[in-house]
């Protein structure tokens, strides 16, 4: 699960970068928080 949200924290830094949509650029913010808060919570799930 933690390699999930690694994949959803980079999507977002990848939206963010990215000079061509607007739309995609809106979500960034959002979609880096929500990958964020998934890996701070299954960083604590036992192994």
């Amino acid at each position: 699960m933690e390699w999930v949200a690694t994949g959803v924290i980079a999507l977002g830094v990848l939206m963010l970068l990215q000079p061509f949509w607007l739309v995609l650029y809106t979500w960034s913010f959002l979609t880096t928080l929500a990958g964020t808060a998934l890996f701070m919570v299954v960083s604590k799930f036992p192994e």
